[in-house]
């Protein structure tokens, strides 16, 4: 590799580094003039000091936000007479590490770096190693997606501290606070870029900058998004916008390395189908591959290719308002990728609430010996709604764990926490609240007070007392925990986010509907601003607004509540758990006005997707089972709703056991 190192003086080419192009201008030597002169960003000054500083350096921000370039003019600035050396995530990142150590007074490029990150990726020992000896003069010069360094914090709610995920946290925690370059440029950026009268790109760019970032319009990332969105008109190049879309589901499920051209062809075909399919009239594959691949005015293109592989343009997986991923997208990528593909499809396929998937997609990195994949599959077990099988595992993994790294190892610490998360999703909630009791103060001696996942330990243990029917204690000591969540964390957090929500709903446990509903209103209008309007999170804060709307006796408004949620829900996520909930909660507030055919047609509908979605013993099948039980003994009489209840307790007898809520209320009902 150190074959392949150039002083950073002489790399002339932005591009090669990951720099978006941005349209060709009319000159005499339009292939030298693909990047524009350089707008001095405001953080410019903070990054050159960085650099020339030395150690590891990460930018962050969104897709088409100016990291790259700057980052790249940065390190010209800084350190001309460094030796560059582009790291690349295929290639082996142990003999990267040494050929670093071996040539030192060098920067080190990492182009997206949430690739390094995966099974078999970047350590943080790797990292130490390269930066070891001031004497060497490392750089480890970073960007990455806002989306992607997210999901190292938000991660943490589904999957406490699983190895990998936790690995490559480690990893980003040995950077400084990680410079925040925005998409949507100053006033005094948007000036300088002015000012520099004789590129009318920029000019343009600036104009435009009320609504996109300079950097997006100069790499044409809005007329991309609209040239996509324009081609699925009859006659246009519908099957191109199907590629396209393949494309960039496949990355949105995980996959980030270029696609081969047969595994487009394979995926495309069902987008193409869902949009109309013939009466589109979609032209032939070479001519929309062509299409696909063209660059906008020289800038860059919807899909770019690699070798005999395609990559979706990063700008177009964070274009809000893209529509839930097809089940075939993920039936199709699956069995067409590496095992080590499949590791990451699977935490993508937990981020996006896809358990089924997710249980798939870890089975087979388990089987190939994927490290870390026998936990993360344990995890979506209990998931895919088998929490007691889940504890099991997670038992021995505990088991395998306190022998290999001990009782205090941050991993071994983890795993008794997710037992007790899934004895709590079992319903055992006693047993779950007195592994938490042991856990907190073993977890504040190791990690501290103020860690995250001691933090976490005791907001999962007001969840379970809430739970368990200890609603004011659960108050309190949520009351006492919020201030230290927002002192360790911020407020915007996604964490504070989520505590505050769990608060809220706390409160209306309580009876408090008034403060509930204040308090969950609050938490949406941070939650919109921080997060969007299309999070998962932020769409479930409406659920719960809509409940806290009906409990405090507007049931008319808590319909209407649940129907323009649900209607957002079905776009952004299609059928997805929290979809299946919006609707089987809308069933019962639509009985509760009498329109109980109606209701019952509804929680029928929702019966046969929760069997599809999440399998017949699924507790939230069976709580849709029971609540279709309880209208059918309003429209088919007392008989056949003893009937539906009487199989049901047995059913829940079977997959939750006897102590389980749900199976005692059932049971109660059959008395």
């Amino acid at each position: 590799m150190a074959e392949r190192a150039q002083r950073v003086r002489d790399a002339a080419d932005p591009i090669s580094l990951g720099v978006h192009p941005s349209a060709v201008r009319r000159t005499s030597r339009p292939e030298s003039d693909r990047v524009p002169a350089f707008v001095e960003r405001d953080q410019f000054d903070e990054v050159v000091r960085r650099i020339m500083q030395g150690g590891f350096v990460l930018i962050v921000g969104d897709s088409t936000a100016g990291k790259s370039r700057l980052a790249y003019e940065a390190m010209r600035v800084a350190v001309p007479d460094f030796m560059l050396l582009q790291a690349r995530p295929s290639e082996d990142l142990q003999a990267l590490a040494a050929a670093v150590c071996a040539l030192g007074r060098c920067v080190v490029w990492f182009d997206e770096f949430d690739q390094f990150l995966r099974a078999g990726g970047l350590t943080l020992q790797m990292v130490k190693d390269m930066l070891a000896g001031r004497e060497r003069q490392v750089v480890l010069l970073a960007s990455m997606r806002s989306k992607e360094y997210d999901r190292y914090s938000a991660r943490q709610r589904d999957v406490t501290d699983a190895t990998t995920w936790r690995a490559g946290r480690e990893v980003l925690l040995h950077a400084a606070e990680p410079v925040e370059l925005d998409r949507l440029w100053s006033p005094q950026e948007i000036g300088r870029a002015q000012r520099m009268g004789e590129d009318p790109r920029l000019r343009a760019a600036a104009q435009a900058s009320d609504r996109f970032g300079v950097a997006e319009v100069l790499a044409a990332g809005p007329e991309l998004i609209s040239d996509w969105m324009h081609a699925w008109q009859t006659g246009e190049h519908p099957r191109g916008a199907a590629l396209v879309a393949a494309a960039v589901d496949c990355r949105r499920m995980g996959l980030h390395r270029p696609v081969p051209t047969s595994l487009l062809v394979a995926l495309h075909e069902s987008y193409l189908s869902a949009r109309g399919g013939a009466v589109l009239r979609p032209e032939p594959f070479a001519e929309a591959l062509a299409w696909a691949t063209a660059p906008v005015q020289g800038a860059s293109s919807l899909l770019l290719p690699d070798q005999e592989s395609y990559l979706a343009f990063d700008y177009l997986i964070d274009f809000p308002g893209l529509p839930a991923i097809p089940e075939r997208s993920w039936e199709t990528l699956l069995p067409a990728v590496s095992a080590e593909d499949a590791f990451d499809i699977g935490w993508a396929a937990v981020d996006l609430m896809r358990p089924t998937f997710a249980l798939e997609a870890f089975d087979i990195a388990r089987r190939h010996g994927v490290p870390d994949a026998d936990y993360a599959h344990a995890i979506a077990l209990g998931n895919a709604g088998q929490p007691l099988p889940a504890v099991r595992r997670l038992r021995q993994l505990h088991h395998e764990r306190e022998t290999r790294l001990g009782p205090d190892h941050p991993d071994t610490l983890a795993a008794r926490h997710d037992v007790a998360r899934y004895l709590a999703e079992a319903g055992r909630l006693s047993e779950a609240i007195a592994i938490l009791d042991r856990l907190a103060p073993d977890r504040e001696r190791v990690l501290g007070a103020r860690h995250a996942a001691t933090l976490v330990t005791r907001t999962s243990k007001a969840r379970f007392l809430r739970d368990s029917g200890a609603a004011p204690e659960a108050l309190h000591q949520l009351r006492q925990l919020l201030p230290h969540v927002t002192a360790a964390l911020g407020p915007d957090h996604v964490d504070v986010l989520l505590t505050r929500q769990e608060l809220a709903r706390t409160l209306g446990r309580a009876g408090q509907t008034a403060d509930a509903l204040a308090a969950m209103t609050e938490v949406l209008e941070d939650q919109e601003r921080v997060l969007g309007a299309a999070h998962p999170h932020t769409l479930s804060t409406r659920f719960d607004l809509a409940l806290l709307t009906r409990q405090s006796g507007d049931l008319n408004k808590a319909i209407r509540q649940l129907e323009a949620v649900l209607g957002d829900q079905e776009r952004i996520l299609g059928l997805h758990s929290r979809t299946l909930s919006t609707r089987h909660q809308l069933g019962r507030f639509l009985a509760q006005t009498g329109e109980v055919e109606r209701a019952q047609e509804m929680l029928s509908a929702v019966l046969t997707d929760q069997e599809h979605f999440h399998g017949s013993s699924h507790p939230r099948t069976l709580a849709t089972r029971y609540d279709h039980a309880l209208i059918m003994r309003l429209t088919r009489g007392p008989q056949v709703a003893a009937t539906l209840l009487t199989a049901l307790e047995e059913d829940c007898r079977q997959a939750l056991g006897s102590s389980h809520p749900l199976t005692q209320t059932i049971a109660a009902a059959c008395r």
